[in-house]
């Protein structure tokens, strides 16, 4: 019995790692239109969302695969470091885009860090005959 107890609050101490859940769930984005203004927002839920790049600099926890598109990434607030990412824009040419938010999560006193990783698709289409 003596040794449960002391193994116990280890087991329940070290199993407590962050793990990121993703709002939207689904990987595939709303689908733009040329020329159309498109906006959309994903959240990044689980702990204190960051990312630092090869140099050690804080940077945006998204990116897109294709910067062409007239699309982009932005913070929802002006902060880098938060959990929310914006893509905006107006695209300009018909294609896909995957936006990639990856990063570290903060961990507690009683939690350790983690880490996220998901790409989502765009799909954008001309509608126009």
């Amino acid at each position: 019995m003596r040794k449960l107890i002391i193994v116990f609050p280890f087991f329940l101490l070290t199993g407590c790692a962050l793990e990121a859940s993703y709002i939207p769930e689904d990987s595939q984005l709303k689908d733009a239109e040329v020329g159309m203004p498109y906006y959309s927002q994903i959240y990044v839920l689980g702990g204190r969302a960051s990312s630092i790049s090869f140099h050690g600099k804080k940077t945006l926890i998204g990116k897109l695969s294709h910067r062409e598109t007239g699309l982009y990434v932005q913070p929802c607030e002006d902060e880098m470091d938060n959990n929310c990412v914006q893509i905006r824009g107006v695209p300009t040419k018909v294609g896909v885009v995957k936006v990639r938010v990856a990063g570290g999560l903060s961990g507690g006193m009683l939690s350790s860090g983690g880490s996220f990783d998901k790409t989502y698709t765009i799909t954008i289409k001309n509608d126009k005959p």
